[in-house]
């Protein structure tokens, strides 16, 4: 379980995984293996958003703004140099009288997911600019095996603070969450300690990806040791994430959200 553990932990940072590389480093087998799984490998299905985008919506908060109906995509290289490609899609719902956004994200790794293929799905609530989470499931499919992950939240997690806030550089703020693993060869896990995640700002840097060249606010991310960078710009959100074990996050393309000053 301690595999299913970090790749979590990981996964809230830097959205990371396992390169799937055979411990003999018989390189020949490997691709052999790799190549005949990839014959009858069928891919997972693509998302997309379930409505197109609202031309009048307006965003809760700027810097991680949750357009129903907008799609965004990234390149995810992880340490061990496997290359993913990432979809995220936002969409709307009402839970319990409230309104909620609906996020998913959809990490494949570039042989269709034959090493990596995990669905990630989390939501939202809006209060006075602040982006609460009260829910993230994820699916991970690693090399054929199946880990899922259910994060249970208490009231009012934080997950992005408010624009004014963000606009300071040093403002800090946290959320906690507990965690359920299930492996399908392995027994379920639920650890008794929570998850608890620091951020801090760091102020606005400008930041060159494959989708152009953006003003972006940098937060730095803590859980214990690992610390992760993100970048987000107005308008669009997150445009890359750096974590020091070497994992890269960075956007490529996106619809339904717009970059503004």
């Amino acid at each position: 379980m301690r595999i299913t553990l970090t790749l979590s932990l990981l996964a809230s940072l830097a959205l990371s995984g396992c390169n799937g590389e055979k411990p003999d480093g018989n390189t020949n087998d490997n691709a052999n293996s790799n190549t005949n799984a990839t014959a009858f490998l069928k891919p997972p299905d693509p998302i997309k958003p379930t409505a197109p985008p609202d031309p009048d919506f307006k965003p809760c908060n700027p810097y991680y703004p949750l357009v129903p109906g907008s799609q965004v995509g990234y390149t995810l290289i992880i340490s061990s140099g496997l290359v993913n490609d990432v979809t995220v899609v936002v969409d709307e719902a009402e839970e319990e009288g409230r309104k909620v956004f609906v996020e998913r994200t959809r990490i494949v790794d570039k042989s269709g997911g034959l090493q990596k293929a995990e669905l990630t799905v989390r939501k939202y609530a809006c209060e006075d600019g602040r982006i609460q989470i009260f829910h993230e499931n994820s699916e991970n499919r690693i090399e054929g095996k199946l880990n899922k992950v259910e994060n249970t939240f208490g009231t009012g997690a934080v997950f992005m603070t408010d624009a004014q806030s963000l606009g300071r550089k040093g403002s800090t703020w946290s959320y906690s969450f507990r965690q359920v693993f299930w492996h399908e060869e392995l027994q379920t896990t639920v650890p008794q300690a929570p998850v608890t995640i620091n951020f801090t700002v760091e102020g606005e840097e400008e930041v060159i990806v494959p989708a152009g060249k953006f003003k972006a606010i940098k937060i730095l991310r803590r859980v214990g040791e690992n610390e992760v960078s993100d970048y987000f710009a107005r308008g669009i959100g997150l445009v890359k994430r750096v974590a020091a074990e070497g994992t890269t996050l960075v956007l490529t393309e996106y619809s339904g959200v717009n970059p503004s000053e």
